[in-house]
């Protein structure tokens, strides 16, 4: 399984959708799905996925969480399809 960061991830599943119709139809319709077929990974059920398409009139920005934001670390665990779990105390069960 091939280990990418957030931004590489981003920019495949972006470039993938400008190129291919039908998974950016898929990509709007059902993100998870999509995004886990498209890199391979499972996606924690407690993670929303959400995508909004921008038009010559709507820009959308991102922003990190200001609080109990994951690390670069956690984040590429995620992407690189490792499950992600810290419980209370920051035990993992």
């Amino acid at each position: 399984m091939e280990m990418l960061s957030r931004d590489d991830a981003e920019r495949r599943i972006r470039e993938r959708a400008a190129s291919d119709p039908a998974f950016r139809e898929e990509l709007m319709a059902n993100p998870r799905s999509a995004v886990e077929s498209e890199l391979g990974v499972a996606i924690p059920a407690e993670v929303s996925v959400h995508v909004h398409e921008e038009s010559g009139t709507e820009v959308h920005l991102v922003l990190p969480a200001a609080e109990d934001r994951l690390s670069d670390a956690e984040l590429e665990m995620v992407s690189g399809g490792q499950e992600y779990w810290e419980g209370p105390g920051g035990d993992a069960p």
